[in-house]
């Protein structure tokens, strides 16, 4: 059913021009892409990866922007728990308090020199607002702030 839904979300600026208008908006807030930094890595469902460079002083808001502009409602849903943005360069990888770490750099949230993340259906005690126990290794990346500092 998730990936169904995503999939009807990316096709959806094919057919509506409020869409295309509201992805548009989403992708002019975007820092430009420099030609060098850190390669963020989004897996979507099990057959889309979209992929983009941020440099390691852009913000966490930066990165939902861009995955508003692949999909205008991905950051609500994101920031609502409805889906979660799960950090896959720990182990196992634990869902990032989008709300929380907005303002956060990508070197901070441990995405630096590269991020690879995954958009997936919330688990219920994520949706609810209660931390998700993952009991993971430590931080990746230099500079990278305390796992317990992201959930």
């Amino acid at each position: 059913a998730f990936v169904k839904e995503f999939r009807a979300i990316r096709e959806a600026s094919d057919n509506s021009t409020d869409e295309a208008i509201s992805r548009a908006g989403f992708l002019s807030k975007c820092p430009s892409e420099p030609k060098a930094g850190a390669l963020m890595q989004v897996k979507i469902g099990s057959d889309t990866t979209i992929r983009r460079r941020f440099d390691g002083d852009d913000v966490l808001q930066d990165v939902l922007n861009w995955l508003g502009a692949n999909g205008s409602v991905i950051p609500e849903k994101l920031k609502k728990r409805e889906w979660c943005l799960v950090d896959l360069n720990r182990y196992p990888g634990a869902p990032i308090d989008c709300e929380l770490h907005l303002d956060k750099t990508l070197q901070f949230i441990g995405c630096w020199p590269s991020g690879k993340l995954e958009i997936r259906p919330s688990p219920q005690e994520w949706m609810e607002g209660e931390m998700v126990d993952a009991s993971m290794g430590s931080s990746r990346g230099l500079g990278a702030a305390p796992t317990e500092t992201l959930r």
